[in-house]
């Protein structure tokens, strides 16, 4: 009797074990989202990288000192205007969007839809140039 109740035990922690463990890599496996695009006034800075051709724009949407959301657009055209000032004609959407330390790429560049794919994992953006290249404007 004592060893049937010891057996049932051992069957149902094991059980119960692998339930939880299963239930962890479901959770693990969960695609991550994309949040959409901040609203304007949480971006600190936008610029031109010429040696990318795309125009950068950083957000800080918890801390106005932490960049922690940037996206990068293609540029069509440089447009210079009759005083000397160049102009950018963008693409309507981004193309890569940097945020939870990880590159985001939208294939398509229709907008942020769930369609988008993480580039790279585990990557550090770092806002420094941007932000400086923005001040010395």
């Amino acid at each position: 009797m004592r060893y049937n109740r010891v057996m049932r035990c051992r069957t149902l922690f094991l059980s119960g074990l692998l339930l939880a463990l299963t239930a962890s890599s479901a959770l693990a496996g969960e695609p991550r989202a994309l949040p959409l695009l901040p609203a304007p006034e949480f971006r600190v800075a936008e610029v031109f990288d010429n040696r990318l051709e795309m125009w950068i724009e950083l957000y800080a949407t918890k801390n106005p000192e932490v960049v922690d959301y940037a996206t990068a657009r293609k540029v069509l055209r440089v447009i210079m205007h009759p005083d000397g000032t160049p102009g950018y004609d963008l693409a309507p959407h981004p193309l890569f969007i940097w945020w939870g330390r990880a590159l985001w790429k939208d294939v398509e560049e229709d907008g942020i839809n769930g369609n988008e794919v993480i580039q790279e994992d585990n990557v550090i953006f770092h806002p420094n140039p941007y932000l400086r290249l923005y001040r010395d404007q």
